[in-house]
């Protein structure tokens, strides 16, 4: 981030349109692409003044319109894109940040929007390393000892640390980058199912999800839920029933022995395959 540019005012007749080049160049002045190492999450941030908070919420509506209807509903309603004030010092102005760091959503969506609009400074360089880890993280590399301190390193050369006028900047030499090429070349460690959850393939356990709920009504109507919990609420069940039945594909039954909901589906969201909807 360049803290320098974060204090600017917006005319109040100023009607603000994302576009893909003006997200560009917002990134390349006021973004940052890196690796948060206590939770080793790939993370991308913006920052500007509160007053101007309203420009983080309309690429927030810009990144949204990137998702089919399904992607959509579980989008809009978490903090798939999230957007929340910072205090500051007393002598400077309360900034607003929107950070990103859902792994699926920044390789499947993200990653393949940026893609196609050029970066024209040097943080181009760390939207490659970005976009290198993140692959990495998707695909469950970090998992391994030698796999996180190769991710770690790479993350340690971003951003002001590749400058030559940093004090210590962070060399990767000919040998890191052949061990780099290695891992990214490496089987997966974690699969992701058709129905939106990952696992860690060597002990079978599912580290996180991202799909929606269909049911399935009796009357041939439907609706949808974007978390078990609320499914639960609505048809009058215990968050085990909803599991169980998503697994089984049974019809849904409550206490009284009646059947709520012919069965309910998962529905992944942010894939690759039918998530992203390319727009200007």
């Amino acid at each position: 981030m360049n803290s320098k540019r974060v204090n600017f005012i917006l005319p109040a007749n100023h009607s603000i349109i994302i576009t893909g080049n003006y997200l560009v160049g917002l990134l390349e002045g006021d973004g940052s692409f890196y690796l948060n190492k206590q939770d080793m999450t790939v993370r991308l941030s913006l920052v500007t003044t509160t007053i101007n908070r309203e420009v983080l919420e309309k690429i927030r509506e810009h990144l949204l319109s990137l998702l089919d209807e399904h992607s959509y509903m579980l989008g809009s309603t978490t903090k798939l894109i999230n957007i929340y004030n910072k205090k500051v010092k007393a002598d400077n102005r309360p900034i607003s940040i929107l950070e990103i760091y859902q792994v699926d959503f920044i390789n499947n969506i993200l990653i393949p929007y940026l893609d196609g609009i050029k970066f024209i400074t040097k943080k181009s360089q760390d939207y490659l390393d970005f976009r290198t880890i993140a692959h990495l993280m998707l695909e469950g590399k970090y998992l391994t000892e030698k796999g996180k301190e190769l991710i770690i390193k790479l993350g340690d050369s971003m951003n002001n640390n590749r400058l030559s006028t940093w004090l210590s900047p962070v060399i990767l030499d000919k040998t890191f980058k052949s061990q780099l090429d290695l891992l990214i070349k490496s089987e997966p460690l974690i699969d992701i199912d058709s129905q939106g959850r990952a696992m860690i393939i060597s002990k079978k356990k599912y580290i996180r999800s991202t799909y929606i709920i269909k049911a399935y009504f009796l009357n041939g109507s439907f609706n949808y839920f974007t978390n078990g919990i609320s499914c639960a609420k609505f048809l009058h069940v215990s968050n085990v029933t909803i599991t169980t039945r998503l697994n089984d594909g049974k019809p849904v039954i409550n206490k009284e022995g009646l059947i709520v909901a012919n069965c309910i589906k998962r529905i992944k969201a942010y894939s690759s395959r039918n998530s992203y909807r390319k727009i200007s």
